[in-house]
């Protein structure tokens, strides 16, 4: 360690007035807040330099030579290590670049093959959003009662899988059902977006993406397994509570978005299958055509609402006219509030984690834990809609 001319001079004279050196090492240790060997190791460097000859001026101008000398190399070294990092952070760039070429594509929209034969054609389409899946919520935090954790969210997330799977088939018994939609709509995890978050949630922002990707992707799987299925889309759109800043980003909101990173992640998995295709651009808002309808998908978080008597399909509508004029869409797709409502040309998706106090402060309406399904037929539209139950 450096010693101060102040701290040498208490050394000294703690040695002078203890009754031995054991001692006098004990109390210069106690005064200068450091410890015996090092008031040991100072005095034999004092003893050792005696009989020295004073530094020349020579001396001087030399150490202090090499003094900057050794400046200058740590900056060197600092820089070489800044460069080396910078380098590391631009592949890290371009490897991400890369994967996200592979999900920026526009989805190729969804065609009849029924031309002739007459059979009825139709695209199913879930939504799956507000997991929230590393949260708790305890029994008695919302009058409507409610328990959720990571168990309860696997069983959750499986069930949903299994309801999909299910609604397809009871389906086929009007319809060819070739093609289905998957919109992976965000918040498929609380993040520490808040402070409170930090308590009720059961791991960090990256332990949770590894928690979910494995399931998400068994999930998927479940879809390949069923051999009549020839294409599943899968549009991701990234919700508020992945981010990793305090506010939302507009413009930059997907490079700041655990979520998108996860749909990149998932999407490198089902590279080269050419039964699963992914779109997971920049946007906030993603776009698809599925016969002859034009279908967007958005979080919900960029439409403003606080409570009002109307409920929330009053604030959507007026976005959903704004957002219209930038592209004219059939069917628009939201998740972020928590209720599942279905209006025709606009479904807001309910959660998984069901009623918690976060949907107590908006005035949602209590409902069961539920996400959005629909038959989009290729001649009429959009029909046969319902929710698929995520708990018992």
């Amino acid at each position: 360690m450096k010693w101060s001319p102040e701290q040498i001079k208490v050394v000294r004279a703690e040695l002078a007035r203890a009754p031995s050196k054991m001692e006098g090492y004990r109390r210069a240790a106690l005064a200068t807040d450091t410890t015996e060997t090092a008031v040991r190791c100072l005095m034999q460097r004092i003893e050792a330099s005696k009989g020295r000859p004073e530094p020349s001026e020579n001396d001087s101008t030399l150490r202090s030579a090499l003094a900057k000398y050794s400046d200058a190399l740590s900056l060197r070294a600092e820089a070489s290590k800044i460069k080396t990092l910078e380098r590391d952070l631009d592949a890290l760039r371009q490897a991400m670049d890369i994967l996200a070429a592979a999900t920026e594509r526009p989805l190729p929209p969804i065609k009849r093959r029924e031309l002739k034969s007459g059979m009825r054609e139709a695209t199913a389409v879930a939504m799956l959003s507000d997991v929230h899946s590393e949260e708790h919520v305890r029994l008695g935090e919302t009058p409507v009662p409610n328990e959720y954790n990571p168990a309860i969210a696997e069983r959750s997330i499986a069930r949903f899988f299994a309801g999909y799977r299910w609604l397809i088939d009871f389906h086929r018994s009007a319809f060819q059902i070739r093609d289905v939609v998957l919109w992976l709509g965000g918040d498929l995890m609380s993040g520490h977006i808040h402070e409170e978050l930090k308590e009720h949630t059961a791991t960090p922002p990256i332990e949770t993406l590894l928690w979910l990707r494995p399931r998400l992707a068994a999930g998927i799987d479940s879809l390949l397994a069923d051999p009549k299925i020839e294409r599943i889309s899968i549009p991701c759109s990234y919700g508020n509570h992945g981010r990793n800043t305090a506010k939302p980003f507009r413009a930059l909101g997907a490079t700041h978005s655990y979520e998108w990173l996860l749909y990149q992640w998932l999407a490198s998995i089902y590279e080269g299958n050419p039964r699963v295709q992914f779109l997971a651009d920049r946007s906030a808002h993603q776009y698809m055509r599925v016969y002859e309808w034009d279908l967007h998908f958005h979080h919900g978080d960029e439409t403003n609402y606080q409570g009002g008597v109307g409920g929330v399909t009053i604030p959507l509508s007026k976005s959903v006219a704004q957002w219209d004029k930038a592209k004219r869409c059939h069917y628009h797709h939201f998740g972020h509030w928590h209720q599942y409502i279905d209006v025709g040309r606009m479904t807001v998706n309910g959660s998984v984690i069901g009623y918690n106090a976060y949907a107590m402060s908006i005035k949602a309406e209590p409902e069961p834990p539920q996400q959005a399904f629909y038959i989009l037929d290729s001649k009429r539209g959009k029909t046969c809609k319902c929710p698929i139950w995520v708990r018992e």
